[in-house]
This record gives C-alpha cells, sequence and structure tokens, in this order.
C-alpha cells in the first residue's frame, strides 16, 4: 500500500515553526531537542498543559534555561513544539504498523489509524491531551486549522488509493468530521479506562466508518 501522504505530512514545515530558532544539526542538538520535548509531555501527564514553562522544562530536564530558548523563544512555541512532536510520534506508530500490515481496504486503513491513535495515547507521555488543544482559541486558532488541515489531507491521500474511495470537497470533509468523531469517542474511551475501553475504542472506529460508508452508498 501507498503511505506517501504520511510521510509528506511529517515533512510540512509550517510558517509559525521558524519559533524553532535552531533545528538541530548535530546528534547532541537533536537529543537536547528530544529530551525537552519528552520532558514537557512528562510534565502534561503531571499537571496538564499550564505546567509547561520554559524554566519547569529546564529544571526537570537538567539543563539551562538557555537551552530550551535556544530552541523555543517563548512557551507559546514551545507548546506548539510539543504538539508537532507529538502528532509525529503518532505518525510514526502507523507508518510501522502499515509496514507490517499493510491495508487492504479503506475500512481497514482508517481503523488502523485509529488503533494507533489508541497506542500514542497508551505509550507517549502526554499525549493524551496533547491530542486535542493545547493552545486556547485566539490569535492560535489560525495555528490548529493548518496542522488539522494537513492531517485530513494526509488522511484523504491515504484512503484515496482505493478503488472505491470517492474524491472532491465535500468528501474531504466527511473525512475531517470522522477524524473529529473518532477522537471525541477516544477521549471516552480512556475516560472510562486508562487503558482505554475495549468496546468505546471499537466504537471509535465502527461508528466513523459506517458514517463514511453512508456517504460513499449514497455518491455511488
Amino acid at each position: 500500500m501507498k503511505v506517501d501522504s504520511l510521510t509528506e505530512f511529517l515533512s510540512i514545515e509550517y510558517a509559525d515553526a521558524s519559533l524553532l530558532r535552531n533545528s538541530p544539526q548535530q546528534s547532541r542538538s537533536r537529543q537536547s531537542l528530544e529530551k525537552i520535548l519528552r520532558t514537557c509531555g512528562e510534565i502534561i501527564d503531571e499537571s496538564g498543559h499550564a505546567g509547561v514553562t520554559t524554566a519547569e522544562v529546564a529544571k526537570r530536564a537538567d539543563m539551562a534555561i538557555g537551552t530550551v530558548y535556544r530552541f523555543f523563544p517563548d512557551r507559546i512555541a514551545l507548546l506548539l513544539g510539543v504538539y508537532d512532536f507529538m502528532i509525529s510520534r503518532y505518525i510514526e506508530i502507523a507508518l510501522d504498523t502499515f509496514a507490517e500490515h499493510p491495508a487492504e481496504t479503506w475500512q481497514e486503513a482508517f481503523t488502523t489509524l485509529v488503533e494507533s491513535t489508541c497506542t500514542a495515547r497508551r505509550t507517549i507521555p502526554g499525549y493524551k491531551a496533547t491530542h486535542y488543544r493545547i493552545l486556547p482559541d485566539g490569535p492560535n486558532e489560525s495555528k490548529y486549522q493548518e496542522r488539522t488541515g494537513a492531517y485530513i489531507d494526509a488522511v484523504v491521500g491515504l484512503l484515496s488509493q482505493y478503488d472505491d474511495v470517492p474524491s472532491g470537497p465535500e468528501w474531504r470533509d466527511k473525512v475531517g468530521i470522522s477524524i473529529e468523531l473518532s477522537r471525541t469517542m477516544q477521549r471516552v474511551a480512556f475516560d472510562a479506562d486508562p487503558h482505554g475501553d475495549p468496546t468505546l475504542i471499537a466504537e471509535a472506529a465502527s461508528v466513523p466508518l459506517q458514517y463514511l460508508s453512508t456517504y460513499i452508498d449514497e455518491v455511488s
């Protein structure tokens, strides 16, 4: 199966990513950046996004605050960096799964994305909270819209390789709704059980699939 749309999603450079002052080239710098982002995830799990400050991250990561500022000029940039980092880790989980078990239908592909999200929730510190908004609406709304739109496009691209899948802006809207529906149901599943209520997780895939299938039947 083709996963180009997902790999291309990983390579997107957002305009506000320029806030990442120094793109790490050396291995040591990359390790420092990843440590900062993972530390943010741990803090988010413990005390929510409000606990993430440059000073607290530097303290918990046992590094000079100047090192944090070298990558992120302020808290907003730091939180957006965490958001992008978490979503990238989730996509990598999905890509690994597709490499081992290629999806033969669009339904299998969508289900794998849902299952990969659940795996990320269980294994990546901070992902459960970061999977949703980490900054309030307002001036940051466009940043979320850009990221959300790019992800929807990636999923549409993934599903488009299957013969019975439609195309066009209306289909894209339906896919976007299905993604949000699944995310909401996953949140309920993990609120009910820290490891995810199995029945609710299954419905987080089956309900959106039924929604999309109904649309496909209508336009066929």
